[in-house]
């Protein structure tokens, strides 16, 4: 799991690497490398990252799901615990939408960093 210090390589919006002027591939450091390990594992699985076994949101368990209270609750609250696990965000800033549609779901997540009173979105669809 990354932290606000850490750097990594930049990927772009579908995934894959980014590739700078000269050829090299830029990195994305801090705020940029956590938010970018957020969004790979809100779209992983538990267990596809071999060293870190609770490593992914695994929301594709919810595929075929009815639309119901409980449903979203479960969901939210598998949310919640993982980012809660990540000790840079301030819990209590933590906010999810969920929406269905036509058998797609788009979770809307917003939250902040500790000490820091920026917003960060992420929408996963």
């Amino acid at each position: 799991m990354a932290g606000l210090h850490d750097t990594d390589i930049k990927l772009d919006n579908n995934w894959q690497l980014t590739s700078a002027a000269n050829g090299d591939a830029p990195l994305a450091s801090d705020k940029e490398c956590i938010i970018q390990d957020i969004r790979l594992e809100a779209l992983s699985q538990e267990g596809e990252l071999f060293y870190d076994e609770d490593w992914g949101w695994s929301l594709l368990d919810f595929m075929q799901v009815q639309d119901d209270e409980l449903e979203r609750i479960e969901i939210e609250q598998r949310i919640r615990t993982k980012l809660s696990r990540r000790e840079e965000i301030d819990n209590e800033t933590i906010k999810i939408g969920l929406s269905f549609q036509d058998d797609k779901m788009t979770v809307k997540t917003t939250f902040k960093f500790i000490d820091d009173s920026k917003q960060y979105n992420l929408e996963v669809l």
